[in-house]
């Protein structure tokens, strides 16, 4: 949200925390005067506890910090007399009622606003398109449309003038042509494909062209889509907007279980500025359901609540394997060192106390999402190739199938591939030139297909593309080029002698009804026999290609 707009938020937000706490105090001094009953002590001191420890919490926060401090001494105080198990004494009683008169004069007096106020949070950058084409009126006609969905771009007439621009800074998409003056245009696309970070460029091919080796070709180079002119923009603009969405990051979500309302709206208004998506918890009555359908990237957790503790909470995640990688944060107003090694015992990651500045939360927030990040990329991608793990290929064919399944005439293929020879390979030149061939390959099959492919590495010398969007014969033209360039390849091997290197593959295409995922796996690993069964160097099709 805009600087001006947080500031005014967070503005009335501070007035409903200083009425808010002005009723609280009515409520601290109506438990202290309930807390001198025999019967009643118990709880009352309880109740004290707990307002003493929510203005403990929130007080900083909102520029009060003498709060903050007063009401950490009535928590102490409190909690002293509820382990000892005893009536609080008349001394007790009357330091609680001058922490509470302190606390009102705090709030009276107005507080420091300046100091709680955030910097100011950078709104998400514009996507960038380059618009790489050597007909001004095309260029025109696409810039027009960039700026109608407010896009930034850039355009260039030559091959020369788009190397330029991408040597400055590569776009978010590229849209080009593939006649141009000094060139092919695909071959800005297989440049772009092999620059760091250029495989998360979305690139789109608009050509005048139509034959299917032209389209063909456009996948081969690493495209992600192509549209013949004259050009259907809502066609192109759908298809784009797509694959921005694909590349662009999701909003991490945060859960924040957080019984204080004043602290809660501080707490997801800070991370919304940031561009979070921040749901709020009040307990473990909602926690598990939360966790189960929020799916959060990281848990913001007191660990002080009503019903239970936060470390309690806590040790519930780390029972469940699969939130072995979510990160989790206690935020909370208890400040002994016990209670920072019970949250590393609990599993917690780590531990921030209230009132937490806005820059040390979001950077803690955002420093343990990395981290997680980068942990979940070690399980789901294979070490030597960078390709999907066996499990995750295996889960986005799962998926891909259950979308297809509800389509009237899906398309999509799946291949299977099996290196062939490829234990002699290994047996006569050595593991690490064995492993230079899995790597070499493995480079081949990033920059020859699209972001919306996925592609795996099964186990061993076998692996696995999901082609969306693509039938037989496509699929096959594709796989014979792949097929024709890695046969080419020489990889060096120990002695200084060529080693080169073939596959075998099976594709099969989606067939509904009559198939699903394991359906379709089965058939495509049946193709890849067949093939194998042939003599090896071969591809198999099932049902064949018409044509």
């Amino acid at each position: 949200m805009p600087d001006e707009t947080l500031a005014s938020s967070l503005e009335e937000f501070r007035r409903q925390f200083i009425q808010g706490s002005f009723d609280r105090l009515r409520e601290m001094e109506a438990a202290i005067d309930r807390s001198t009953s025999t019967g009643a002590w118990t709880a009352s001191v309880a109740d004290l506890s707990r307002n003493f420890h929510g203005l403990a919490g929130s007080g900083g926060t909102y520029g009060f910090t003498e709060v903050s401090r007063d009401a950490a001494r009535g928590e102490a105080g409190c909690e002293t007399v509820l382990a000892a198990d005893r009536p609080p004494s008349p001394e007790e009683r009357a330091e609680w009622r001058a922490l509470v008169s302190s606390i009102r004069a705090s709030l009276a007096s107005g507080g420091s606003p300046t100091s709680w106020m955030p910097a100011a949070v950078r709104p998400p950058s514009a996507v960038t398109i380059l618009i790489v084409d050597d007909d001004a009126e095309v260029r025109s006609m696409l810039g027009k449309v960039c700026d109608r969905e407010g896009f930034d771009k850039r355009s260039a007439g030559s091959l020369a003038e788009a190397r330029r621009l991408l040597d400055d800074d590569l776009p978010d998409a590229l849209l080009l042509d593939i006649g141009l003056p000094d060139g092919r245009g695909f071959e800005l696309v297989e440049e772009l494909r092999l620059r760091p970070g250029g495989d998360s460029v979305a690139v789109l091919i608009v050509s005048g062209l139509s034959g299917f080796e032209d389209r063909v070709e456009a996948i081969h180079c690493g495209a992600d889509g192509f549209f013949q002119k004259p050009l259907d923009a809502d066609a192109l603009l759908r298809r784009l907007h797509h694959l921005l969405d694909r590349s662009r990051t999701v909003a991490s979500r945060i859960l924040s279980v957080e019984d204080e309302p004043d602290q809660a709206a501080f707490i997801r208004t800070i991370l919304e500025s940031a561009g979070y998506d921040v749901r709020i918890c009040g307990g473990s009555r909602d926690f598990q359901s939360d966790l189960e359908t929020f799916q959060p990237d990281l848990v913001l957790m007191d660990a002080r609540l009503p019903d239970t503790s936060g470390y309690e909470l806590a040790r519930y995640i780390r029972q469940e394997e699969k939130y072995a990688t979510l990160p989790v944060i206690f935020l909370t107003a208890e400040v002994l060192t016990s209670h920072r090694i019970e949250g590393l015992r609990a599993g917690g990651d780590d531990y921030l106390t209230k009132p937490v500045a806005p820059g040390l939360l979001l950077s803690t927030v955002g420093a343990r999402l990395e981290r997680a990040r980068f942990l979940r990329t070690l399980l789901l991608r294979d070490g030597l190739t960078r390709l999907l793990t066996h499990t995750a290929f295996l889960e986005s064919v799962r998926a891909e199938a259950a979308r297809l399944s509800r389509l009237e005439n899906p398309r999509a293929s799946l291949v299977m591939i099996d290196l062939d020879h490829f234990k002699a390979i290994n047996d006569k030149n050595g593991h690490p030139v064995g492993d230079r061939v899995l790597a070499s390959f493995a480079s081949i099959l990033r920059r020859r297909f699209r972001q919306s492919d996925a592609i795996g590495r099964l186990g061993g010398d076998e692996f696995g593309v999901l082609l969306v969007e693509l039938g037989a014969s496509e699929a096959l033209r594709l796989v014979e080029r792949l097929q024709e360039e890695f046969a080419a390849t020489v990889h060096g091997g120990e002695s200084g002698q060529p080693v080169q290197a073939t596959f075998s593959a099976g594709i099969v295409s989606f067939r509904a009804p009559a198939m699903d995922f394991r359906g379709w796996v089965a058939a495509a690993d049946a193709a890849l026999y067949e093939a194998k069964s042939q003599g090896r160097n071969r591809i198999v099709t099932s049902p064949p290609p018409r044509g």
